[in-house]
């Protein structure tokens, strides 16, 4: 149970009596997340009152905890100079991703309150592309020169601990702000006192450039196992860092992503879970409609052959089954290659190998599958009217074949797809789902009535 839930009743109590000390006193025990999610907790119109009773320096910590949607009803209703206060003793990445999400006009109303230094900073992030290293960064890091001693970067980090990301990791700059090595604290608290910053930092700085997207500092974040890698200009001057916390906010929102365009929900900038009931269906609907029309070609093939139906009625029957299968076996391959080509370390040479292989999964899997549907046939049988004429072991044998030869088609299609768009690039998660559902449906019904037409008029 949540913490929220279980001192839930008290925080209703004091809300409602007007217990603003009380509350405050509270809070002041807690962490700023646990205090985040206290607010959410209380009823709508009480947050607000539960916001401003936290002591006035924990305020900026607890709001960046809070919902997006609770944030910018908050920032609607704060008073200016509470506005100004909160926006500006927030880190300048995670303004600058509150500003981003807001309508434009608000956004410049916000940005006009905020001092001058913090609007200069927040600017400077605002002018990358969205989803960019530089867009994601925060400029507030510790750097020094080379020629700095280990006592000179341990007074910089008691100074400006409190006003960076990190203390963990120093970088190291030469007059032109470009970035030639890095330090770690330990490094610094072992060496001698007088000892020059250049003889121990670590040259050869993995590191991001601002027009990177955030995934590829993702993957530079978990391949070289670091607590922040930093971000430099064209110019190779450094301009700011990404930190491990913000690697768990953009996996998190990245997989998010991924899973929403695989299950054919379109997504936008927007968060698809706090977005409107309008966008969400528009998000969804562009999907269904397109892939509406793209499944009328199986309606239309099934049409083209009512006749051999017709004759053999029992085949209808068994058309669900192969499809679903043939549609589900296309969608695990498929998920099993985007996840290959989204992990790092994984080379073009590795993921050819793992191409191969699920190529003969494949064929175990629809051998099993067929030996399956040939035994359901003859299990279930039929009356002599569905078969029209004909054997159940025709029937069986159609099933059978189709079945076989349908998932082999589904599977290697499910496993080609990502590859190819990939190569062509487009983001493999888009072509999962419902995408490869609908064509192996479509497939599969040509296959399944064609070999069906083979054994019915033979």
């Amino acid at each position: 149970m949540t913490l929220a839930k279980l001192i839930g009743p008290e925080i209703a109590e004091m809300l409602r009596s007007g217990d603003v000390s009380g509350f405050r006193s509270l809070s002041e025990e807690f962490h700023p997340a646990d205090v985040a999610e206290i607010i959410e907790s209380a009823p709508e119109e009480k947050r607000l009152v539960a916001f401003l009773a936290v002591d006035r320096k924990k305020q900026p910590q607890v709001f960046e905890y809070l919902e997006a949607e609770t944030q910018a009803r908050l920032l609607n209703d704060f008073k200016p100079d509470v506005l100004s206060h909160v926006l500006a003793e927030l880190s300048a990445d995670v303004r600058t991703e509150l500003l981003q999400e807001l309508p434009g006009p608000v956004a410049r109303k916000l940005l006009e309150v905020l001092p001058a230094a913090e609007r200069k900073a927040t600017l400077a992030l605002l002018q990358y592309p969205p989803e960019s290293a530089g867009r994601t960064m925060t400029p507030e890091f510790l750097h020094v020169p080379a020629e700095a001693t280990a006592a000179d970067v341990l007074m910089k980090v008691r100074r400006y601990a409190d006003d960076v990301e990190t203390v963990y990791v120093i970088y190291v700059i030469d007059a032109e702000q470009r970035l030639i090595g890095t330090l770690s604290l330990r490094d610094v608290v072992v060496a001698a006192a007088d000892a020059k910053v250049r003889t121990f930092m670590t040259e050869n700085v993995v590191f991001a450039k601002t027009t990177d997207h955030r995934e590829e500092v993702l993957k530079k974040l978990r391949e070289y196992d670091v607590v922040a890698i930093p971000v430099v200009d064209a110019e190779q001057r450094l301009v700011g860092i990404v930190t491990f916390d913000d690697l768990s906010d953009i996996a998190e929102e990245e997989a998010t992503e991924d899973i929403l365009k695989m299950h054919g929900v379109a997504t936008q900038n927007d968060d698809y879970f706090s977005a409107s009931v309008f966008k969400k269906y528009r998000s969804r609907v562009i999907w269904l409609i397109a892939l509406v029309v793209v499944s009328s070609g199986s309606v239309m093939v099934q049409q083209a052959y009512n006749p051999i139906i017709t004759q053999l009625s029992l085949l209808a029957a068994y058309i669900t089954m192969i499809t679903a299968t043939s549609g589900n076996v296309g969608t695990q391959s498929a998920g099993i290659l985007i996840r290959a080509i989204s992990t790092d370390g994984i080379d073009r040479r590795r993921l050819i190998g793992i191409f191969a292989r699920e190529l003969l999964v494949g064929v175990a899997l629809s051998t099993t599958m067929s030996v399956l549907a040939v035994t359901l046939v003859f299990v279930r049988g039929a009356d002599p009217q569905a078969l029209g004429g004909h054997t159940v072991g025709e029937v069986a044998l159609v099933v059978g074949v189709a079945m076989m030869a349908a998932l082999l088609t589904s599977n290697a299609l499910g496993a080609a797809i990502p590859l190819i768009t990939r190569a062509l690039k487009v983001d493999p998660a888009v072509t999962a789902g419902p995408f490869i559902t609908t064509a192996a449906d479509i497939l599969t019904v040509l296959i399944y009535f064609n070999i069906a037409e083979w054994v019915v008029l033979r």
